[in-house]
């Protein structure tokens, strides 16, 4: 059991004119915006032969050496990030989208110049969407070159239906691109773990607790010295029976 949380959140670019689930997936690279986007919301990982952080199920055989994940002390977080995983010959992107299509959260870098829909990829697994946006309509605003000075960007947050509002992002908020990582980091970390608990809950409509990894682990260690500490008070009755089981049978006053 794991000492720390771990979550998977999808990435996904849409170019400029853009709509359809097949040729989004198929996006090898994005935006310069995109790409310091990326920089700021975790850091570049070697998959091969990663053992110090959560890989999120990913095979740098068949999913791309490169991922991006970001950690502290008590959580990782893995993003499937779709433009580092390679498409192949595939037409459909099956592959990237058995990871991205079975995250509970995606952040959509839109670019291109439409609204995003919420169900433009297909799948079981529909939940929250973080969508990201230039500030004005137009896929040109994405592509400036300007590092951060005056640039500011759109974050939406779509929802399934029947979930209650859990972000403070309202319709929609105005972020600058210096601070837009972290917000979207915090965004889906927070995303994942109200969808969790709403999948635990059946859609709140139950009332079932929901443990951390911390305090399952826990659980899992206060039982096992509960066992520990029967099984040794067991031993030592037995011991006890035994030696006064063979005190009772020299006794020989207990005859008369």
């Amino acid at each position: 059991m794991p000492v720390i949380d771990t979550h998977k959140v999808g990435i996904m670019y849409v170019a400029p004119g853009q709509r359809h689930e097949a040729e989004i997936l198929r996006n090898s690279h994005g935006s310069p915006a995109y790409n310091r986007f990326l920089e700021g919301l975790g850091r570049l990982i070697n998959l091969r032969g990663q053992v110090d952080v959560y890989a999120g199920g990913l095979d740098p055989d068949e999913d791309g050496e490169y991922a991006y994940a970001w950690w502290d002390d008590i959580g990782q977080v893995l993003y499937h990030t779709a433009t580092l995983m390679p498409s192949g010959d595939d037409e459909y992107c099956t592959n990237k989208k058995r990871h991205i299509g079975n995250d509970w959260v995606r952040i959509v870098w839109n670019d291109s110049g439409m609204p995003y829909n919420f169900d433009t990829l297909a799948t079981q697994f529909q939940f929250v969407n973080i969508v990201v946006e230039p500030h004005s309509r137009g896929a040109i605003a994405a592509f400036s070159n300007n590092l951060h000075e005056n640039e500011y960007f759109k974050v939406i947050v779509q929802r399934a239906k029947g979930m209650t509002e859990f972000t403070p992002i309202g319709d929609f908020k105005l972020i600058s691109a210096e601070n837009l990582p972290l917000l979207v980091r915090q965004l889906s970390l927070l995303a994942d773990w109200f969808v969790s608990v709403w999948k635990h809950t059946e859609n709140d409509t139950e009332k079932n607790e929901m443990t951390t990894n911390w305090r399952s682990r826990l659980q899992a260690i206060k039982r096992f010295r509960t066992q520990v500490t029967a099984s040794d008070s067991a031993e030592v009755v037995n011991i006890e029976e035994g030696i006064m089981g063979q005190e009772r049978h020299r006794d020989f006053t207990t005859s008369y």
